[in-house]
């Protein structure tokens, strides 16, 4: 995805496959606030405002990249 940092992609795929978000801080090895910030940024960048909008764009995206 265009546009995100690396730390922010990582993220974003996790939440998308339905992790918590404490539970993705604590894999990731940053603390809670740091992943929020990384949530906060994904969602500026991808111009989603929720969690369910997020991952509905991630699957149209990875919909799209294996029909390609």
């Amino acid at each position: 995805m265009s546009g995100l940092t690396a730390a922010e992609a990582r993220l974003a795929r996790r939440v998308s496959l339905g992790a918590e978000l404490k539970a993705v801080a604590d894999d990731l090895g940053v603390t809670y606030e740091t992943a929020r910030n990384h949530l906060k940024a994904v969602f500026a960048k991808t111009e989603t405002h929720r969690q369910p909008e997020l991952v509905a764009l991630l699957a149209r995206i990875a919909s799209t990249a294996q029909t390609a």
